[in-house]
């Protein structure tokens, strides 16, 4: 296990027990028994920290779950094991979902709000491909209000989860809310959304392009792609040029995105260049 993971799993059980304001970065340091210097080697500062974990919280969601879902050959059931494996996550992480949806008013940056709206955006994109692969092309033009009634009933059963500290029947409420989207599916003639929804983003760049640039040489380094590290290189350059022109940018971001080792990065760079 590596240090920062080290720091990020004591964090979380630390933040579960206290509180994310409530936690120094010495009472983490302390738990992991490392120093303080040791810490802000892996991280800059403990809003970095909690950016990590949250990252940490909501991939292995969308990775575990999409990948259950992709390992489910008969189509009919593939609904199902998407409600029951994100509920199972969900429970998995309660202490720490419950305490950051208590403490997210004073613990939010634009950071956080960018990463989170990234991981949104991507598990809404997972669950539009899904939706479309149990239901076929009958859900066309309908996919967007699906989404956000789909969404909208997991956060309202996943606060029943944190709030009932008795056991739940998961796979009772997977087959629940099964039934639910199928009559929404099959029988709702109107529509209200006609695109997705997504968050309004600040006028200026949140991430540096700096930081942008760093992680791109970070992630570059686990390609053994020959395409992507030049295209990363290529970007590099643009990026740093007085004049940064969009289409190049655009097109190079194109070469590399099908990796998810620079998804994050394509995502704010299309934010920023298109």
């Amino acid at each position: 296990m590596t240090k920062k993971q080290i720091i990020i799993d004591a964090a979380i059980e630390l933040f579960a027990a206290k509180g994310i304001e409530a936690t120094s970065v010495q009472q983490i340091t302390e738990h992991c028994g490392i120093s303080k210097g040791a810490f802000y080697l892996s991280f800059k500062s403990k809003d970095e920290l909690i950016i990590a974990i949250i990252e940490y919280f909501m991939s292995n969601i969308i990775k575990n779950v999409d990948q259950s879902v992709s390992e489910t050959m008969k189509r009919t059931d593939k609904l199902l094991v998407y409600f029951v494996k994100t509920f199972t996550i969900l429970s998995e992480y309660t202490g720490f979902a419950e305490i950051l949806m208590r403490e997210r008013s004073t613990t939010i940056s634009e950071k956080l709000i960018e990463k989170v709206q990234f991981f949104v955006e991507m598990s809404n994109a997972n669950l539009t491909k899904l939706l479309f692969d149990v239901f076929g092309e009958q859900i066309e033009g309908k996919q967007y209000d699906l989404v956000v009634v789909v969404n909208g009933m997991i956060q309202s059963y996943a606060h029943m989860l944190f709030e009932n500290k008795q056991h739940v029947d998961i796979q009772k409420l997977a087959e629940t809310l099964v039934e639910k989207t199928t009559i929404l599916a099959m029988n709702s003639q109107l529509v209200f959304l006609k695109k997705p929804i997504n968050h309004p983003h600040a006028s200026e760049p949140v991430f540096p392009v700096e930081e942008i640039i760093e992680g791109l040489q970070q992630a570059c380094a686990y390609s053994s792609n020959k395409i992507e590290k030049e295209s990363v290189q290529l970007l590099i350059e643009e990026l740093q040029s007085e004049m940064t022109r969009a289409p190049i940018v655009l097109g190079l971001v194109s070469n590399i995105e099908k990796n998810d080792k620079f998804d994050w990065y394509c995502y704010l760079l299309r934010k920023q260049f298109q």
